[in-house]
């Protein structure tokens, strides 16, 4: 690694701030296809690659080699071809690392659609995906024939689990009628991994419905390359290293994971769903995880299992990422207590960039990680300097190729970088801060509250356990909007709701001036708030729910 890992410099007449140090360039001159099959060949074939742990399934090196080339074959059998996509209409289970490799040998590109939206959006979904096979668990398949009676698509279906024709197990772990020359066998030819897509990911969602991202093969094996890296450069990943990310299997988060287990030769440990509470415990207690990749509210869930004075359980974890909101203080205080041998890392990363942008141990965001650029933009999309905020705007080492079938010119500033819809800015040593989403800023009158920061400062009083702040208008044509608090409560709480409302106001005072606290007129106590289907806060509901209210 260089000397100054992660330098920044700024570039004085456009203020793009830029990590000028890039020491993996030789790496993403290979495909996936061509990374997964040199590194199995070249580690011991009987080094566990993945551990299933809800059922107790182990694959080799050896295993996920052989079976991702049959699968490969037997795709090209049954019409699969370079291109078409493939769509895995599933939960994480012991099959899709095999198939997703299966895919990638042959140039099909894999895509882990969202198994909770509802028909309509789905069938929305198939027609721009234009998948020509969908691999599916037994238990979805009504709900994928409904969506295709509403689409275009006519697509392979083949079972993941289950009896039906085709299935994973009978059609597409068939031996051919030759035998196959493992040791030969060679990955479709990928001519520029700048260029060519390797797979179609989703993303949150948390705006509306998902946008369908095309991930080249340079930008995901950067992005799984530089996923734990950090200004520290703590606890890089070795070949003794175990991976786990708590996220959805269409998270980028658990496809980058499962990347890095099969083009680098490193243990993952996968399972079923999001396993909280006493089963996340249970899994991190008995399966060395090193690496793990959650989100605060799980991994809270998780702290709370724990005795106080247990420092075991957890002894095995080295670098935890915090992900996809900021973490609180008291979650940041107990993995220190309970987690002795790791750090925790506040993790800030997108779908479209197929990986995170920054991980900090103190701020949610950091030093942009190597070859990336940032840029602050004001409302009018100009550049803005030190420690001004403004809107978001990032461009990684390799082309974006940017949203399948939309118009992605309009995601684009003049320079060139991708405005990603959040709000922060950058100080001066370089370090990004991201404040919140862009349109979750709440206006009136001049005055702008940022919600995110306001809520980690509730989330940190004792008596509350999720406090969320939504904008909204009071009539259809006024400007401004106020605020309304969502808060709900520890179970142990006795104060009642006005004395806790009293103390809420009376935290944010030194944060805000005195029309900003006006704007704060409503503070709701709920049970829970909205969530999207893949587990961040529904800010569009919250909005409609705080209007509601009103």
């Amino acid at each position: 690694m260089p000397e100054e890992y992660l330098k920044i410099v700024q570039d004085p007449k456009t203020k793009i701030w830029k990590s000028v140090n890039y020491p993996y360039g030789d790496v993403t001159k290979l495909s996936m296809g061509e990374k997964f099959l040199q590194t199995m060949r070249t580690i011991d074939a009987n080094k566990v690659i993945d551990h299933f742990y809800d059922t107790n399934v182990i694959k080799t090196a050896k295993d996920v080699y052989e079976e991702s080339i049959l699968i490969a074959l037997n795709l090209q059998r049954l019409g699969i071809k370079k291109g078409d996509c493939v769509i895995f209409y599933s939960m994480n289970n012991e099959w899709i690392s095999v198939l997703t490799f299966g895919c990638i040998l042959i140039g099909a590109l894999p895509n882990y659609i969202e198994v909770h939206l509802d028909e309509e959006s789905t069938s929305g979904l198939f027609d721009l995906l234009e998948p020509a096979a969908i691999f599916y668990e037994e238990k979805y398949l009504n709900k994928i024939q409904s969506s295709l009676a509403q689409s275009k698509a006519q697509p392979l279906l083949v079972a993941i689990n289950g009896v039906q024709q085709p299935n994973v197990k009978n059609d597409l772990l068939k031996q051919p009628e030759h035998p196959v020359d493992f040791d030969n066998f060679k990955s479709v030819e990928i001519k520029d991994t700048r260029e060519e897509i390797a797979l179609l990911a989703l993303t949150s969602g948390s705006t509306g419905l998902p946008k369908i991202v095309q991930i080249t093969h340079a930008l995901m094996i950067h992005g799984i390359t530089i996923w734990w890296d950090n200004d520290e450069n703590y606890a890089p990943l070795n070949e003794n290293s175990v991976v786990f990310s708590f996220s959805p299997l269409r998270w980028i988060s658990q496809a980058a994971v499962m990347f890095q287990s099969m083009l680098f030769g490193i243990k993952r440990v996968s399972s079923c769903g999001v396993p909280t509470g006493k089963y996340g415990l249970k899994l991190l207690r008995s399966s060395g995880i090193t690496h793990i990749f959650v989100a605060p509210s799980i991994f809270y869930d998780i702290l709370l299992e724990l005795d106080d004075g247990d420092r075991e359980s957890l002894k095995c974890l080295r670098s935890i990422q915090l992900g996809g909101e900021p973490a609180t203080k008291v979650i940041l205080e107990m993995s220190k207590k309970h987690a002795v041998n790791a750090k925790n890392f506040h993790c800030y990363g997108m779908t479209e960039m197929s990986t995170v942008i920054c991980n900090d141990l103190y701020v949610n965001g950091g030093k942009p990680l190597p070859g990336y650029e940032i840029q602050i933009l004001d409302d009018q999309n100009q550049p803005l300097g030190v420690n001004q905020p403004g809107q978001i705007a990032v461009r990684p080492p390799y082309p974006l190729k940017g949203y399948k079938s939309l118009d992605n010119s309009v995601y684009y500033n003049e320079y060139g970088l991708f405005v990603n819809g959040d709000y922060g800015l950058v100080d001066e040593q370089g370090k990004l801060h991201v404040l919140a989403r862009y349109k979750d800023l709440i206006k009136s009158n001049g005055e702008v509250i940022i919600p995110n920061t306001l809520e980690y400062i509730t989330i940190n009083l004792p008596e509350v356990y999720v406090a969320r702040m939504a904008g909204y208008r009071k009539t259809p044509n006024d400007p401004n909007e106020a605020a309304a608090f969502f808060v709900v409560l520890n179970s142990n709480v006795t104060a009642s709701h006005k004395e806790i409302s009293a103390k809420i106001l009376e935290t944010l005072k030194p944060h805000l001036n005195e029309r900003q606290l006006a704007m704060i007129e409503h503070i709701h106590f709920v049970d829970s708030v909205p969530l999207t289907t893949c587990g961040k806060v529904d800010r569009v509901a919250l909005k409609k729910l705080a209007a509601c209210k009103a």
